[in-house]
């Protein structure tokens, strides 16, 4: 099931969930015959939030009202508001279906990027750890590539990992430990791919299959 399939599913069934738990508290539209009960609430609630910062972001319309209302002295331990949450739900569910949730992006790219750093790990445990290396940093450039539009940085016609590592430090989307990481493993990349095989070793390459995973992890999702 692709990532798109498992938010489509979550997304549907927390609304499902939330209109039967509205049917049965007599939600009309105006009022209910009894309030949802406080712990049904709160379980919503915090599923959607973790849904919609993940999907919309944490500085979206959508979870900022989220995290209005369970932060709310008035509306957190107030399960009216059962109906608020769930309109908020419904309103960043018809944002994803029609493809305004930019942050999706980046989910999506995470994945396939996982994907490829799959391959690489497979190509390591088989002993092909040059192979590996070389698609490694190719994930790594493009993560850093994604970070640049994410960031509004402009692009080099011809990107390079030290060009992007550099630009990206410059503004303090990551540290210099970061950025020195960086620079060492696109000399593994390079060493890779001109040949240079005695300048690295098999340990080396799972180390950066590793933390190249966590890295475009932490930073595009």
């Amino acid at each position: 099931m692709s990532i798109n399939q498992r938010i489509d599913a979550k997304f549907k069934k927390l609304l499902e969930e939330g209109n039967s738990t509205m049917m049965r508290s007599g939600w009309n539209g105006n009022e209910y015959n009894q309030f949802p009960d406080d712990i049904n609430y709160r379980r919503f609630r915090t599923e959607s939030l973790n849904l919609v910062k993940r999907v919309c972001g944490k500085d979206s319309d959508h979870y900022c009202e989220l995290k209005r209302i369970a932060e709310g002295n008035d509306t957190s331990h107030n399960s009216f508001y059962y109906k608020d949450c769930y309109g908020v739900l419904q309103a960043a569910y018809n944002d994803y279906q029609d493809d305004l949730l930019f942050d999706l992006k980046s989910l999506i790219a995470a994945e396939v990027l996982g994907d490829f750093l799959d391959q690489a790990e497979n190509l390591v445990s088989q002993g092909y750890y040059v192979p590996a290396a070389s698609l490694a940093g190719s994930v790594l450039e493009d993560t850093l590539r994604k970070l640049c539009e994410m960031h509004n940085l402009e692009l080099p016609e011809r990107t390079k990992i030290d060009r992007l590592n550099s630009d990206l430090a410059r503004v303090d989307i990551y540290n210099k430990l970061v950025q020195k990481r960086i620079t060492a493993l696109a000399d593994i990349r390079n060493n890779a791919d001109h040949g240079r095989f005695e300048e690295f070793k098999k340990e080396d390459v799972e180390d950066m299959v590793s933390w190249v995973r966590r890295f475009s992890s932490d930073y595009l999702e």
